[in-house]
């Protein structure tokens, strides 16, 4: 196996077998798996779950009722299903705002990170038929900016807003920690169960990682196109913005293959 060994730091094996023998590395006595254990564990793009934490928020945040009254919460067991509509996600990414100094080193300008960025992240939602999902990211930007009328703020119903249309009516907003909540995204693979079809398969087995985004809320629902050309599954896009975010890693309890320790 040819191998660059002029400079430093060394840059190694230009390519690697397909499987055993592998090539030994002379000054650390370690070995580089083979094509096919590094590449037949790579991380498929459809193994997610989004959650929402929906009645679920232990800072107790007062959209848990809003929703409720709204009809669309009720139980932490059958809001779980809102989890599953999920149809694709983003993890979560950051960046450095940089500024620039000169003059430290004659002729060189460095770039120094002075903030750390957090990006929106959108969610993907299959839409139900009795519009569920609409209504649940509806309710939860109105709760954020709810309307008012003479007498007061307007409650919620289970029939939307539709009786409430003078002119007269405004907004107001909510304090942030009302409606600020944690969103989830975990990523996993298919083999996170030892026995998938049993309900004692232990979840853990294998590595996963979760995605926990702080002070989470919703500020963008993307209009939803439909058409008469031909009936497609509906979907609605939910941007959220958010304070930060923090990932748990979960090792497994199995081990990696040989040559990947």
């Amino acid at each position: 196996m040819p191998d660059i060994g002029a400079g430093n730091p060394r840059i190694g094996p230009l390519y690697m077998k397909m499987s055993t023998p592998r090539f030994e590395d002379p000054d650390s006595g370690t070995s580089l798996p083979g094509a096919i254990d590094l590449f037949g564990q790579l991380s498929l793009s459809s193994q997610f779950k989004v959650s929402l934490h929906l009645v679920e928020d232990p800072f107790g945040n007062k959209i848990d009722s809003w929703l409720t009254k709204s009809g669309l919460t009720d139980s932490i067991a059958r809001n779980a299903k809102y989890d599953f509509y999920c149809a694709e996600a983003t993890l979560p990414g950051a960046i450095f705002n940089t500024a620039d100094e000169s003059g430290s080193y004659q002729g060189i300008t460095e770039k120094i990170p002075n903030k750390r960025l957090y990006n929106e992240f959108s969610i993907t939602f299959y839409v139900d038929n009795d519009y569920k999902i609409i209504r649940l990211f509806e309710e939860w930007m109105n709760f954020i900016n709810p309307i008012y009328e003479e007498g007061g703020i307007i409650q919620p119903t289970q029939n939307g807003q539709g009786n409430y249309k003078e002119s007269n009516n405004f907004f107001r907003f909510r304090y942030p920690e009302d409606y600020r909540r944690i969103v989830s995204i975990t990523k996993f693979e298919r083999n996170f169960r030892e026995s998938p079809g049993l309900n004692e398969g232990k979840i853990g087995n294998v590595p996963t990682i979760t995605y926990r985004m702080i002070d989470a809320y919703p500020v963008n629902i993307s209009g939803i196109p439909v058409s008469y050309d031909g009936s497609t599954i509906l979907k609605a896009t939910v941007s959220f913005n958010y304070s930060r975010y923090v990932y748990e890693y979960n090792p497994g309890t199995l081990r990696e293959v040989s040559g990947l320790q």
